[in-house]
């Protein structure tokens, strides 16, 4: 079954402490970004939402991956994915630091999870380390967002497999809808968007890419 009831994390804490953390001035990251001071402030304070691209340019502007402002609601928390990457995405060989879990087993109530407000989306990592061949996603998009494709930094493939709502999903020059049940396998780079399909209901599916990119 499905969970219908999810704490919302946003990313403005997580994005003050990193800058802070290595002594970047909002103006700095705003000149690195091309985003405002303003807009950037604003997301330190939650007055902004922020998207999944703007979300990727600030994360690659701090040197970390967009798993750093995810919300580990276990003993883990989300600074254990900093530094595990570099800016390519290739792993570290030394220096990074990966979660210590020492069990395979992800209780669903402890999944890390990331609310971006616009578009609308909450994002679960349902696998235990990012330091394994593969990750994998829960995926929840509200009713009539629109497009959340994202253009990752190394060619991948990836598997979504609708559990619940409708998906529009455009692959090259190919459109589908997917209902639950529905699944469809792809080179990464040839996903165009994914939206929801449904003005009444959230959308749910499961997205597993490899190598980890996101």
């Amino acid at each position: 079954m499905v969970e219908k009831s999810l704490d919302r994390p946003t990313v403005g804490s997580r994005l003050r402490e990193k800058r802070q953390e290595t002594g970047i001035s909002i103006r700095e990251l705003a000149r690195r970004t091309g985003f405002t001071a303003s807009f950037i402030s604003q997301v330190e304070n939650e007055k902004a939402n922020v998207s999944l691209d703007s979300l990727r340019r600030i994360a690659d502007s701090l040197g970390v991956q967009i798993l750093y402002f995810f919300t580990d609601l276990s003993q883990t928390g989300p600074a254990a994915y900093e530094g595990a990457f570099t800016p390519s995405g290739e792993k570290k060989a030394e220096g990074g630091r990966f979660p210590e879990r020492g069990l395979p087993l992800i209780k669903a109530d402890m999944r890390p999870r990331l609310f971006l407000p616009e578009p609308g989306i909450t994002y679960e990592l349902l696998s235990s380390r990012v330091d394994h061949k593969m990750e994998a996603f829960m995926g929840r998009i509200m009713p009539g967002s629109g497009n959340i494709a994202r253009q990752l930094h190394v060619p991948t493939e990836e598997f979504i497999y609708c559990l619940s709502g409708s998906l529009k999903v455009g692959i090259r020059d190919q459109e589908f809808t997917m209902q639950p049940g529905d699944s469809v396998y792809f080179a990464g780079q040839d996903l165009i968007y994914l939206t929801s399909a449904t003005e009444t209901e959230e959308s749910v599916w499961l997205s597993v890419i490899t190598p980890p990119a996101f």
